[in-house]
């Protein structure tokens, strides 16, 4: 009988892609001789799409029918599960007490901090994560900081450091707010982008990411301000536009592992409450640049940031190696080995 382990996590325009898109690096790493996995996630009808093109069986069910707890404890029930990995807070309350109360290994993957569970494995793969450890005394193990980074394998295929930016007159600038932008911030930064250093804007729109007509307006005015924009959709592989760029601008998410991996400098910026704490502890430790919630964050300022950033030759060079010796992009596989092996 082939072992198997259960992977739940959900997506929407709300949620981002970041909750999938970890499960799917970690289902990437499966071999043969790890088990079979079995996907369990719920979001958008963008999801379903995205899943099926990177190769992940299972079925992504559309807002309205998401998999119920019974469900999910019916399939952990399966002799042939070895484990269940539990992506996102909520899920995590709802799912993880039954699971451990019927005595199947539970991972749960978390960014929050604070999670009290009497669980397997907890794996917190931000920098700041090892300064949390303290908010898991019930985890059996601590999986924590960016040695167990998950990378797509979309990211891992090219070797680390293999983005090396340059400082000529006109910059290579990736602008990337996740997969959805539920905040709008791609739209304002290419109003904001100041025209004292005319750069070259590659725009990622991912396959979450719905207001097309604000994001065209917005290039218009990029456009008029001396920039030339390219706007690329719900690309399968963000690592062939990263290794290419000289700088990012972006939400403080998974984006900053992947960039961080590949060596490109980033500024970035806390769009909701849980990258708040990432963007934050990356400033303070030299990683990124920005770190401000994006929310409370007016023009001028923003405006000003964005300058400083692409001004800034010398302080880039700087994050980009601080950043880089964070992150090996042997992450998930660590998690393989040691929670789920």
């Amino acid at each position: 009988m082939t072992p198997a382990i259960v992977f739940r996590a959900d997506a929407s325009h709300a949620l981002g892609l970041g909750h999938v898109a970890r499960l799917c690096a970690l289902i990437e790493e499966l071999g043969p001789d790890d088990a079979q996995p079995i996907a369990m996630f719920g979001g958008d009808a963008e999801l379903s799409a995205w899943v099926s093109r990177h190769g992940i069986a299972g079925t992504a069910r559309p807002p309205g029918q998401p998999w119920s707890a019974a469900e999910v404890l019916a399939a952990a029930a399966e002799p042939r599960v070895r484990a269940v990995v539990v992506d996102g807070p909520t899920l995590a309350t709802a799912l993880a007490p039954a699971l451990i109360e019927r005595g199947v290994r539970t991972v749960v993957i978390d960014d929050r901090g604070g999670c009290a569970l009497a669980v397997d494995a907890i794996v917190n793969h931000n920098f700041h994560a090892p300064t949390l450890a303290g908010g898991y005394p019930g985890a059996r193990l601590r999986l924590l900081g960016r040695d167990y980074l998950l990378l797509r394998r979309t990211v891992r295929r090219y070797p680390r450091g293999s983005c090396r930016p340059k400082t000529g007159a006109r910059l290579r600038v990736i602008v990337s707010f996740g997969g959805s932008d539920p905040v709008g911030a791609t739209a304002r930064t290419l109003h904001l982008i100041p025209p004292d250093r005319p750069v070259d804007l590659v725009v990622l729109a991912g396959p979450g990411f719905r207001d097309d007509e604000a994001l065209r307006r917005a290039a218009q005015v990029a456009a008029a301000a001396g920039h030339t924009v390219q706007i690329v959709h719900g690309s399968d592989d963000p690592g062939s536009l990263f290794v290419h760029a000289d700088a990012a601008i972006c939400s403080a998410g998974g984006t900053l592992g992947e960039l961080a991996y590949l060596g490109c400098p980033a500024l970035g910026f806390a769009i909701v409450p849980d990258q708040v704490p990432c963007a934050r502890n990356q400033v303070r430790g030299g990683l990124i640049a920005g770190g401000r919630t994006w929310s409370e964050t007016d023009d001028d300022t923003l405006r000003a940031e964005l300058l400083a950033f692409l001004a800034d030759d010398r302080g880039r060079r700087g994050l980009r190696q601080r950043a880089l010796a964070t992150a090996t992009g042997n992450g998930a596989r660590r998690v393989v080995n040691e929670a789920l092996g």
